[in-house]
């Protein structure tokens, strides 16, 4: 549950599921509103009647009104609610009508969402969900307690069945609407007063803890929510007329606090060098003087930055919000990366001249918005003091939409069809629904990519096509290339990115080569976290704690404060680095990265040349390999080309067939292990169980010896982590396309049965492997639909139709020891909770 991306959550599909997985076990139920006995086990559910409430939530985020709710619960269980979020100059509501039977007990949910009708009927102890035909069942526990995101009256539900004789931490099953049935728990905490229309109100405070996140309530003497605080998340909900327990958190002297009202100058025209004027909206402190100045451009509507723009101007600073040249209100024809160096540099140096600004600028923003960063940075505009690029891609050709010279066709597909229908600026979420429900595994299967465009994107794309036109990291590219340009960029950076990160190759990318040129004070913060500015807890069933939970926007501030306002806060005494070793769920600190405690070592691939599928003999071992080892052979087939093992799509049925909850988590779980048991195309090294906890956290790469009856072909090598039971953890994988082994810039096909030295880049990761798991690593020419098929003709891959089959042949001997290079940490006296 996370309260701070209502945006990305309405986009998505309107109802948020929590994506992890826990086992469930009893919870004490009782119809006593305020139990004193420990109460037994009861029918399912949790009863909603003997319970009457009535009111309005509202919603914030830091300091902004986001959404408000209104709700009716009465005596018999029927709840009413309705929940409205208001930004950007829209508005979205979600409707929730909940009907019991005659025992109080939910049987019907019906919701009105953005993108349609929800429904879930309970018969019995099963659930029937529906949403858009598709009908999941879902099997209830006993006691299950019911939750909604945004319905927070029903949060009291557990309060009710709570034993507080008992006391403690209190643990029960959760469904969480629109159906999947997790574990919570409960635990009272404190008893507090606070005066509220001149009266003395005693309130119980609760830590509800959901999966990945934990929320502190305010409940009061009857039993009804007054608050719920989300403080990782930086939310809270209150009850209309309670606002004053909205109390603002003890000021840090060393941290910019509120001051200022907003004054807010939207659709300024900033003027470019060839007469273009950019939209761009500028939130100031409302106040005399001159203040440093935070930029953020962006492609993907400036008004839905508003929310952060208002943080930063209530604390000191002008922010200013640019769609870049061709989005939204900025005029000009808009082309992905080529126009962002020029305009990114005439920006900054319009803002640092205004008479507002102290003529420091700043920049923030995550993703393309971080891209941005870099393309400004590279042409060194001598205003630009500080920049926090989050989860920035580094150059085009080494992410997206090429990755060492593989075509990352279905990010780049998607991202294209993101972009082209303004996806992201609809609160309503419905072409971002729209693009997610297609089908690429048979979308993307046609021939030739460069033609994909008209039938995913239902017309011709001219910067699509342009990407295709320019394969290598030629002229074309070179606009748009940074890395080579940042040996006088002595800027300090904050580089935040996470082990799961789809850009994550670019934070370290762009970090190493910062600290290559000696550049100073070059933060870097990695946790376990995807492709998020934010910090979160859990990776679909791994939750890593609240460890992993760290106050980055805290963290981006007390940045700002001293490059920009030159606060000595402490910030330049603490460690730069900072990387979160999930398993032992802490976090490991340095000055440099990778850690100078970091240890490489050579994990060597091995087999009695069967290691085709997850059954053959494939191992991964730290002893040398033999001289006569014999190699592993395998056929690589375009026309049938190996899927990525980690690319799941629920097939498509004439007729939708009704499946539990379960069947559907266990075909998505066994899809990898299904693909690797069957495919001969993929290789597959296993190594032996560990005896003992071990650690490994840093970058991670493969040198791959191989030969191939093809001119052209691709190489790919998966690592992950797998368990007792089997069950895999996906954890780094890299690619290269055997053409671009020597040079992006310079192709030069193979020859016939030569053997090559590849080096491929895993990016990197942060793990502990427990006692009795192994790892596991794969091989393969191909990962479809994700990346275009190489069709081995040394041709143009995405612009012809025509392959032939490769005879692929991976040697692990003496001479060519083909290995994974795993940075081993020797010391673990760092690591700190």
């Amino acid at each position: 549950m996370r309260f701070s991306n209502w945006i990305r959550q309405i986009l998505l599909g309107g109802v948020l599921v929590v994506v992890s997985t826990c086992s469930s076990t009893g919870w004490a139920q009782s119809q006593s509103q305020q139990p004193t006995e420990p109460p037994q086990v009861a029918a399912l559910p949790v009863p909603l009647s003997g319970f009457s409430d009535e009111g309005a939530f509202h919603v914030y985020l830091n300091e902004d009104r986001l959404a408000t709710i209104s709700f009716k619960w009465q005596p018999d269980g029927t709840f009413d609610n309705t929940a409205t979020l208001s930004m950007a100059g829209q508005t979205v509501t979600t409707i929730m009508k909940i009907v019991p039977d005659k025992n109080g007990q939910w049987v019907n949910i019906s919701m009105e969402t953005p993108q349609g009708p929800v429904t879930v009927v309970r018969e019995g102890d099963v659930a029937r969900r529906t949403i858009k035909d598709k009908v999941t069942t879902v099997n209830l526990k006993p006691g299950a307690v019911l939750f909604e995101n945004f319905s927070p009256a029903l949060y009291t539900l557990p309060v009710r069945v709570y034993d507080k004789a008992k006391g403690g931490k209190q643990t029960f099953p959760l469904f969480i609407v629109p159906g999947v049935m997790l574990e919570g728990s409960l635990e009272m905490k404190d008893k507090v007063e606070r005066a509220i229309g001149g009266q003395d109100v005693e309130f119980t405070r609760y830590v509800y803890s959901l999966p990945g996140v934990d929320v502190t309530m305010w409940v009061g003497a009857d039993g009804k929510l007054y608050l719920a605080d989300v403080p990782a998340q930086h939310a809270v909900i209150v009850r209309e007329g309670y606002e004053i327990l909205r109390q603002a958190p003890e000021s840090d002297p060393l941290l910019s606090s509120v001051k200022y009202q907003v004054k807010e100058e939207r659709g300024v025209g900033v003027p470019m060098r060839d007469g273009i004027k950019l939209a761009t909206d500028i939130y100031r402190p409302d106040a005399e003087g001159q203040f440093p100045v935070i930029l953020v451009r962006t492609p993907y509507k400036k008004e839905m930055v508003e929310l952060q723009a208002r943080y930063y101007a209530r604390r000191g600073y002008v922010f200013a919000v640019q769609d870049c040249r061709g989005r939204f209100s900025s005029p000009g024809t808009w082309e992905p990366f080529v126009n962002e160096k020029k305009d990114g540099y005439d920006t900054i140096e319009w803002l640092a001249v205004q008479p507002w600004s102290t003529g420091k600028v700043g920049m923030i923003g995550a993703s393309y918005l971080g891209w941005v960063q870099w393309w400004a940075a590279s042409q060194r505009p001598p205003h630009l003091v500080t920049i926090i690029p989050n989860v920035s891609p580094p150059d085009p050709f080494y992410n997206v939409p090429y990755e060492y010279g593989a075509f990352f066709l279905m990010g780049a597909i998607w991202w294209a069809d993101v972009v082209e229908s303004e996806a992201t600026a609809d609160l309503s979420g419905a072409a971002l629904s729209k693009i997610g429900e297609k089908k690429y595994t048979k979308l993307l299967r046609s021939l030739p990519v460069i033609d994909l465009d008209k039938s995913v994107l239902g017309k011709e794309n001219p910067y699509w096509r342009k990407w295709i036109e320019h394969p290598t990291n030629d002229a074309y590219w070179e606009q748009t290339n940074f890395l080579d340009y940042l040996k006088d960029v002595r800027l300090p950076v904050f580089h935040q990115s996470g082990w799961f990160d789809g850009d994550g190759i670019g934070t370290k990318l762009n970090y190493l080569r910062m600290v290559s040129h000696g550049h100073p004070n070059q933060k870097l913060v990695l946790g376990p976290w995807a492709h998020t500015p934010e910090a979160h807890r859990s990776i679909g069933d791994h939750d890593f704690g609240p460890e992993a939970i760290v106050d980055l926007q805290r963290a981006y501030l007390r940045w700002f404060d001293y490059w920009l306002k030159g606060i000595d806060n402490g910030i330049a005494k603490e460690p730069l680095v900072s990387l979160f070793v999930m398993g032992s769920n802490k976090w490991l600190h340095g000055n440099v990265y990778p850690l100078p405690q970091t240890c490489f070592e050579k994990w060597y691939l091995s087999s009695n040349g069967q290691a085709n599928t997850s059954k053959g003999d494939g191992r991964l071992t730290l002893d040398l390999p033999p001289a006569d080892a014999l190699a592993d052979r395998y056929t690589y087939d375009p026309g049938d080309a190996t899927p990525a093992p980690s690319f799941y799509e629920e097939p498509e049925e004439e007729a939708p067939k009704v499946k539990s909850s379960e069947e559907r988590k266990k075909e998505a779980e066994a899809y990898h292990e299904n693909v690797t048991q069957t495919r001969r195309d993929i290789l597959v090294y296993v190594s032996d169980p560990f005896s003992q906890p071990y650690t490994f956290a840093g970058p991670v790469s493969a040198v791959l010896y191989a030969s191939s009856s093809a001119r052209d072909t691709d190489w790919f090598v998966r690592l992950m982590e797998v368990d007792k039971e089997g069950k895999i953890f996906s954890l780094a994988e890299g690619k290269i396309r055997a053409r671009f082994r020597r040079s992006m810039k310079t192709p030069a096909l193979i020859k016939l049965g030569r053997v090559y030295e590849y080096i491929l880049d895993l990016w990197h990761t942060g793990i502990t492997i427990p006692a009795g798991h192994r790892l596991r690593v794969e091989v393969a020419s191909a990962s479809f639909p994700v990346f275009s098929r190489n069709l081995n003709t040394g041709g143009h891959n995405e612009k012809e139709t025509r392959y032939v089959t490769a005879e692929q042949i991976i040697y692990h001997n003496r001479k060519y020891p083909s290995h994974l290079l795993l940075p081993a940490i020797s010391d673990m006296k760092t690591l700190e909770p």
